[in-house]
């Protein structure tokens, strides 16, 4: 899953001597699924992400001059409010179209979950070929820097001369690579295929602590009901090596170009309501909420993600109009 937690139920036993109780249940399982407190156990360190379909440039660099403004979209996500040591996300995204098939893009955002801090920054190129006067191809690299650190001060030990939690770790600022393809009619039906990160990260000297890397599949297309409103069905599939397969399915509804109502299921995880506005020209105020179906819905009942897109529209110059249109009539 696009989450922080894997394969729970079965090794959740084997950290309850190594924890004080007193911090509550939600200790235990930020710990063991961050350390893996079993050689069994995985952690997946991408922060987990609702709107991809308001800023989809989190999960793959093709995004970079798709659309004909530049865009920067501010995000934050408060999982599991009332939680303690809950995953918490702040990101900021860009991208810029560069002449008439190519784009720039950046991603930045830092992600915290009890003891674990990840912060990613990278750079994305993308560039996209017009197949006919419908269809466009594109491809789009990632390249930048990860790094993934443990602060124990966060967890109360029993034991403290445990050697497991003697110290802190991180793995330094990273070089990391990614990857997306995408092929697409217009602004309707679309397929992509992305690894935003194709790296792992371990602790040296750590055997237990498993990365997963994911490889996530998008579609979507547009159904046009009337002058007035728009439908916009969509998937994301995410899999990976020795995992389960796991997708989220959404539809949302423009309305007059100026309002987005849907709703989004998360398999055997959550389901959601999707809102958006197009609060004035230039700037998109998005917003999702999420209700937890999964064992966590005993802890904690919602989780908030907020967004705020700037649209700037591009000065073209003469010639970048004219090579669109020369494009668009072979």
């Amino acid at each position: 899953m696009f989450d922080h937690f894997f394969s729970l139920k079965n090794s959740f036993k084997l950290l309850l001597p190594t924890l004080t109780y007193e911090k509550g249940l939600n200790k235990y399982i930020l710990a063991f699924v961050l350390l893996g407190a079993s050689h069994a156990g995985f952690s997946q360190i991408e922060a987990m992400y609702s709107l991809y379909k308001l800023n989809p440039q989190y999960l793959t660099p093709v995004q970079s001059g798709t659309t004909p403004n530049s865009e920067i979209v501010v995000s934050n996500r408060q999982q599991w409010v009332g939680f303690e040591g809950a995953p918490k996300t702040l990101g900021v995204t860009g991208n810029v179209k560069w002449k008439y098939n190519k784009g720039l893009g950046f991603i930045a955002y830092q992600d915290q979950s009890g003891p674990m801090t990840v912060t990613n920054l990278a750079a994305d190129f993308a560039y996209h070929v017009r197949l006919d006067t419908s269809w466009t191809l594109s491809g789009g690299i990632r390249g930048g820097f990860l790094n993934l650190a443990l602060d124990f001060s966060r967890i109360d030990l029993v034991h403290q001369g445990d050697e497991l939690f003697a110290k802190n770790r991180s793995t330094g600022f990273d070089p990391n690579l990614g990857w997306g393809l995408r092929i697409a009619k217009g602004d309707g039906f679309f397929f992509s295929l992305s690894q935003p990160r194709i790296m792992k990260y371990e602790f040296s000297g750590n055997g237990a602590f498993k990365d997963i890397v994911y490889t996530f599949a998008q579609v979507g297309t547009k159904f046009r009901l009337n002058e007035q409103i728009n439908l916009y069905p969509s998937a994301l599939i995410r899999f990976g090596k020795d995992i389960p397969l796991s997708f989220d399915a959404n539809v949302n509804a423009n309305l007059s170009k100026k309002l987005d109502v849907g709703l989004s299921y998360r398999y055997l995880d959550s389901w959601g309501i999707r809102l958006g506005v197009q609060a004035i020209d230039g700037i998109y105020l998005g917003y999702v909420f999420e209700n937890p179906i999964s064992q966590i819905s005993k802890i904690s009942t919602q989780t908030h993600e907020f967004a705020i897109k700037f649209s700037i529209k591009p000065k073209k110059r003469v010639d970048e109009y004219q090579k669109e249109k020369e494009l668009l009539n072979k």
